[in-house]
């Protein structure tokens, strides 16, 4: 069972897994669209690997690096989670390939929040802190408590941008989160229902059986619903001590996930409007609630100036855009360059050789 290992002396180990938590330095993101924790991506190489699957070619299809799953606190971004999960579905064959990932989950998966979910005192705790901070794991999705009456939903709601949050996702946090809590209190039953917003799949019983409760599909939103007096039992493992240490390192990792320097806001917001043309110093200033002065003077307090975080992010866009076998004028496009010619001479003197020419060595390399 999930965590099930965690109620024993095994726990002092947890203790040298915070540490690292409160150590490691968070890579800056570099994409707009919301990034999940690579250790939950590492969660679906595993489910993968115990099919027969290949992981590492599906991670690169879905335009992930592969050896960035196991890097302490990287994230992936949603766009390329979302290319994953499809690939996974189809490499396995399993329409509910995503309800067997919480045989993976390991302690830490969900950095700091994981440990601090096995000793809570109750479940009802339990859930509070994951709504709290479950943008540790990914920022993807917005996660909330309704209470109705003697009942408690967990409603997991899908992002306000567009790039989708695939069905798969939701079916794996949620099927993890109920796995948690029944390696917990195994005698618990506060689950009374499961609820999808999207279709009935052809196979329901995958679904039943991973969740031991009605299932419905066509809801308004993907939830749990718990009974509460059950939620509020008090569990057997509550530790209080060790649960301040690791709310304290799970603030403090959200705290600097936050922390975007104006700089990083500059590169996302770039990415995100370069399809539709390359924006204006005034426009992105606009977008940041900064006058253009504003965000010149703190682009300038970081060592950085706007002109080479446009050269750099284009640079950067285009060889990932290319290694995932995308067209030059496909790229072209989606860098907002006015046309190719100007796309080429500005690679040309990235790389010193062409889109085309560039795009044959990475794909030599790989054969």
């Amino acid at each position: 069972m999930v965590f099930a290992s965690l109620r024993s002396p095994a726990l002092a180990g947890l203790v040298r897994l915070g540490q690292c938590f409160r150590q490691s330095p968070i890579p800056p993101r570099t994409l707009p669209e919301p990034t999940t924790l690579a250790s939950w991506a590492a969660a679906i190489a595993r489910a993968l690997q115990a099919r027969g699957c290949d992981a590492p070619a599906l991670f690169a299809q879905a335009g992930l690096d592969y050896a960035r799953r196991e890097e302490p606190e990287a994230r992936y971004p949603l766009r390329g989670m979302t290319r994953l999960w499809q690939l996974a579905v189809i490499a396995t064959g399993e329409p509910a390939f995503a309800l067997d990932l919480p045989r993976q989950v390991q302690p830490g998966t969900l950095h700091a929040l994981g440990p601090a979910l096995v000793i809570s005192p109750s479940l009802h705790d339990g859930l509070l802190r994951l709504a709290r901070y479950s943008r540790i794991v990914s920022d993807a999705a917005h996660i909330a408590l309704e209470r109705e009456g003697p009942r408690l939903s967990l409603v997991f709601r899908p992002p306000h941008h567009d790039v989708p949050l695939a069905d798969a996702a939701f079916e794996a946090f949620m099927a993890t989160t109920v796995q948690l809590g029944r390696g917990l209190s195994a005698q618990n039953q506060a689950l009374l229902a499961c609820e999808f917003r999207h279709a009935a799949p052809a196979d329901t019983a995958p679904y039943l059986a991973a969740f031991g409760c009605p299932v419905r599909f066509g809801q308004p939103q993907n939830r749990l619903v718990f009974d509460l007096a059950e939620l509020q039992k008090p569990l057997p493992g509550a530790d209080p001590r060790q649960l301040r240490y690791y709310d304290a390192a799970a603030a403090d990792y959200l705290g600097r996930f936050d922390a975007q320097p104006v700089s990083q806001r500059v590169r996302e917001h770039l990415i995100r409007q370069l399809p539709a043309g390359e924006p204006s110093r005034a426009a992105v200033a606009a977008a940041l609630k900064l006058t253009p002065r504003t965000m010149l003077r703190r682009l300038a307090a970081e060592d950085a100036n706007y002109k080479e975080l446009l050269n750099e992010t284009r640079r950067e866009l285009a060889l990932s855009y290319l290694r995932q076998g995308r067209s030059a004028a496909e790229v072209t496009w989606l860098l907002g360059f006015t046309d190719p010619s100007n796309f080429a001479r500005a690679f040309r003197r990235w790389t010193g050789v062409a889109p085309a020419r560039w795009q044959e060595t990475q794909q030599a390399a790989l054969t």
